[in-house]
């Protein structure tokens, strides 16, 4: 698939190879024709971690290709080339679990782990668990990401995404529009009085080959986590949320990990297990198509069955229910 928008660089390097090839001797050119393109951000070997030219670990590229120390991968071609992810199936703690696993295989025990839940106020977990019992199959219908509103952090920090990466600023891509993310890393300072956002305010520095996050200005009207494949009791958070992410790039693996401050809720800050994802290997004509949120109407959301009807729960927010 073409990429439009870097149709002139394209042009302009074709120019320049064929110039180059014109002072080669044949044998050269020969290898260099069949030299395929090199995939952006990918590792020689899948192992030796890529960097750019000021040390720092090379982010950039495709991003939920499959999970570390699993073969099974979270993306297939389509029949035009162009790579076909998976969402759903990235969020993966260092034993292996899925965290945004489907029903089935263990998966209310992951959800539900009090080892994995947020250490809420007694009051504020009373709160949480009167949402919670709302869920019914994978979804809750006062989940807001059914209102097409953003993740937050840091329910959308980590997933399907492309990275673009320079010496001053990281942007995170999703594809949804919503959720992309710019992370400054000019060692600027979060502004002062800065309103409260979905995504928050950004900045990254390095710690050897880990970037750290800091995020702040994160409004309250994100879950956590929440339903849809999440953490059951992930949900509730004020605008005193504080995050610090870390992420940690090993050969194609990269690794998130988070510590989630929120002083008004929380009796202590929450650490996330880490979760990992691999490089997608895409091709230089590759790209990150955009899927719209559709907003509607709430209570579309979760249909629970009644004593005649036999209930099937696809993973997703239909639940679709029908008669004997």
């Amino acid at each position: 698939m073409k990429y439009g928008l870097i149709g002139y660089s394209v042009a302009a390097a074709v120019v320049l190879a064929v110039l180059s090839l014109a002072s080669m001797p044949v044998a050269s050119q020969s290898a260099a024709q069949t030299k395929k393109p090199t995939c952006v951000g990918c590792s020689v070997d899948g192992k030796t971690t890529p960097r750019l030219p000021d040390g720092h670990p090379d982010l950039n590229g495709y991003w939920g290709g499959g999970t570390a120390g699993n073969d099974q991968h979270l993306f297939s071609r389509g029949q035009d080339g162009s790579v076909v992810f998976d969402f759903g199936g990235n969020e993966i703690d260092e034993k292996g679990n899925n965290l945004s696993a489907t029903p089935g295989d263990d998966f209310q025990n992951q959800v539900t782990d009090p080892a994995l839940q947020p250490p809420y106020k007694p009051e504020y977990m009373a709160k949480v668990k009167a949402i919670a019992d709302e869920t019914y199959g994978v979804t809750n219908a006062k989940d807001p990401i059914y209102e097409c509103k953003p993740g937050g952090i840091p329910r959308a920090s980590f997933g399907e995404m492309q990275i673009v990466q320079t010496a001053q600023v990281i942007a995170m891509i999703r594809g949804d529009g919503i959720t992309d993310r710019i992370i400054y890393t000019d060692g600027r300072a979060h502004p002062d009085n800065l309103d409260t956002s979905y995504m928050g305010d950004s900045i990254g520095h390095w710690e050897g080959d880990t970037l750290v996050v800091d995020v702040t200005a994160l409004n309250d009207e994100t879950w956590l986590s929440g339903s849809y494949g999440g953490l059951k009791y992930g949900i509730l958070h004020s605008s005193q949320e504080h995050v610090i992410e870390h992420w940690t790039r090993e050969g194609n693996t990269l690794t998130y990990q988070a510590t989630i401050e929120d002083p008004v809720m929380f009796t202590k800050p929450w650490v996330l297990k880490p979760r990992r994802i691999q490089h997608a290997q895409a091709g230089p004509d590759d790209y990150l198509l955009q899927i719209p949120c559709l907003n509607h109407d709430e209570a579309s959301h979760v249909v629970k069955p009644t004593e005649n009807d036999q209930f099937k729960c696809d993973y997703g927010p239909q639940c679709v229910s029908g008669a004997k």
